[in-house]
């Protein structure tokens, strides 16, 4: 009797974590059929509502994804304003799970040098946190651009530091885009370092669409460069290219393909 009262006390005590085990293992299942809105939809939901109970690093993590496809997917510019600031909320929920990050915080530390401490093994939170902040300000209007730009610079020079091929080279394309779309007065405007990142970026992962997406989109339409060659080249690459290849990142290819083919019939309107 004594060892069946052990024996449930127990298993109620595991109850909690089996619990959320099995709602992030839901959500990772929901996520991989992103495509699907409602799946998209359902996948957020469930992730707001773990954190509203605990914040937990990898929930955060996969809800940033799951935000960044979300604003990814969105026409509206400023429905993607949204999605994207959801992302950074989510990403920075992550961070705030890394001892590093918190031991800064406490000491009242700034954010750029806690973030320097940040090793591979934190990439997760802060790549997601850099990816979703770079797209907000994208989309943002211009002073708000300025308000975020130091703190999207330092993030991403962390991840060049720790781990340039993360997420198919990742910062390979915000580094392309970068140097391609950043304001002229800030002095960084450079479209030899945007190529450079670009094709590196290709050079990473040839199979993750969205690179050469942008590499047409902010380089190639440069009104320093103007290459119409290239621009075509590369967006029919990404329209012939066989998404089933590599089923972990078909719903991004199917995203990349989307884009390239809008970016095609606007041609005229951006070289002429």
């Amino acid at each position: 009797m004594v060892r069946q009262i052990l024996f449930f006390t127990w298993i109620i005590g595991w109850m909690p974590f089996l619990a959320a085990q099995n709602d992030v293992s839901a959500m990772q299942a929901l996520f991989r059929e992103r495509l699907n809105p409602e799946k998209l939809e359902a996948c957020i939901k469930l992730g707001e509502e773990i954190l509203t109970q605990s914040p937990q690093r990898d929930v955060a993590v996969l809800l940033a994804r799951a935000y960044y496809f979300k604003g990814e997917g969105t026409a509206d510019k400023n429905a993607k304003l949204e999605w994207f600031e959801k992302g950074v909320k989510a990403g920075e929920t992550a961070l705030s799970t890394l001892p590093k990050y918190k031991e800064g915080l406490a000491a009242k530390e700034k954010e750029e040098n806690i973030i320097k401490k940040l090793g591979k093994e934190d990439m997760d939170a802060f790549y997601w946190t850099a990816a979703n902040l770079a797209r907000y300000a994208k989309f943002a209007p211009f002073s708000k651009k300025l308000a975020v730009k130091s703190r999207v610079r330092y993030l991403w020079d962390r991840v060049m530091e720790v781990d340039p091929d993360y997420n198919y080279g990742g910062v390979y394309r915000f580094f392309g885009g970068y140097f391609a779309l950043v304001p002229s007065i800030t002095g960084e405007q450079d479209p030899v370092k945007s190529k450079e990142m670009f094709e590196k970026g290709v050079q990473s992962a040839p199979h993750y669409l969205e690179t050469k997406v942008l590499f047409a989109e902010a380089y190639c339409t440069h009104g320093k460069v103007k290459d119409r060659e290239l621009f075509r080249k590369l967006l029919n690459e990404v329209l012939e290219a066989d998404v089933s290849a590599y089923p972990d990142i078909a719903p991004e290819n199917e995203i990349a393909k989307s884009k390239a083919k809008a970016l095609l019939a606007q041609e005229t309107e951006l070289f002429d």
